[in-house]
């Protein structure tokens, strides 16, 4: 299941490449796009998780699923913290090269693709993870990035107010009180959340054709990162996750948590909190993001995931 929606996924991107080459997509209005889908599409397929009237997960169930993400983050931190010092990056480096461990396309790639295969009923799963991955992301992330020695910016509440973090909120207090929204606004929830993974996707295609390929191919430490982030370590982690837990969907999640590409809002938080990084952060995004189509259905094969 994981390699065909994958192979929905690449299809998606060969579209936004076509539609980049044919100047549908440009340099404008892949930010105005990227706007629509950071703050109405993705929101709505978060709250599409809870909106309907499928089958619910109760206690056990929540705790078992908040422990996972805790057990995925924290590897994740760990795994992070090691990379840069196996990989031998200067010290410079070794924040955005942790983060880019860390901070995966969960969002726009991961959300889709449980989706995709298991059903809105599904997501809430996935707003379990999202909810401490936000968290960290605007606290660890930032803090991590910025070089030894700066003026660094300090973690404020403020910082979680966002569309995507209060989608999570919403839809944790949708889910904990019964509600059940009228079918109107279930039904345009459902669409519009629907529209995240076609334009996601494009969107990621459409960037492709600006990367220089060859160059980023021929960089060994970096291919040796793209390896054991998209490959190496969420395989380990994953069978070892495998052990304790038995729930095909909360493995699932747990593979797009660690096997997706690493996040694009990492290059665009390198450009302000560390520039010196943010070459090293666009590659390691577009190469991630590359290969993605072929080792996420790998890692799934290897970690026995449907």
């Amino acid at each position: 299941m994981v390699l065909q929606q994958m192979a929905i996924f690449f299809l998606l991107m060969l579209l936004g490449i076509a539609a980049r080459r044919q100047g549908m997509l440009n340099e404008k209005n892949q930010q105005q796009i990227s706007s629509l889908v950071v703050n109405i599409a993705y929101p709505a397929i978060i709250l599409s998780g809870v909106s309907g009237s499928g089958a619910r997960m109760e206690g056990e169930e929540l705790l078992l699923s908040f422990g996972v993400a805790l057990a995925v983050l924290c590897s994740a931190v760990l795994l992070g913290k090691v990379t840069p010092y196996i990989l031998g990056y200067e010290k410079k480096y070794h924040g955005i090269v942790n983060v880019m461990v860390v901070f995966t396309n969960i969002g726009f790639m991961g959300m889709p693709m449980i989706h995709g295969i298991y059903g809105a009923d599904a997501l809430i799963c996935m707003t379990v993870f999202l909810i401490p991955f936000n968290i960290l992301f605007y606290s660890y992330a930032i803090q991590t990035m910025q070089p030894d020695g700066a003026d660094k910016k300090k973690f404020r509440l403020g910082d979680l107010c966002n569309v995507g973090m209060g989608a999570c909120v919403l839809s944790v207090v949708i889910y904990f009180s019964g509600v059940r929204l009228p079918y109107v606004l279930n039904t345009a929830i459902q669409m519009v959340g629907g529209l995240t993974a076609p334009l996601a996707m494009m969107l990621i295609g459409a960037s492709l054709p600006d990367i220089p390929w060859k160059s980023l191919a021929s960089n060994g430490r970096l291919m040796a990162f793209v390896l054991l982030k998209m490959l190496v370590f969420p395989t380990l982690a994953l069978l070892a996750l495998g052990q304790f837990v038995h729930e095909q969907v909360l493995l699932a999640v747990a593979l797009c948590a660690m096997a997706t590409p690493s996040g694009n809002m990492l290059a665009m938080l390198a450009a302000i909190y560390n520039k010196d990084s943010f070459l090293l952060a666009t590659e390691g995004i577009s190469l991630t993001t590359a290969v993605s189509v072929v080792t996420m259905p790998l890692v799934a094969w290897l970690a026995g995931i449907g």
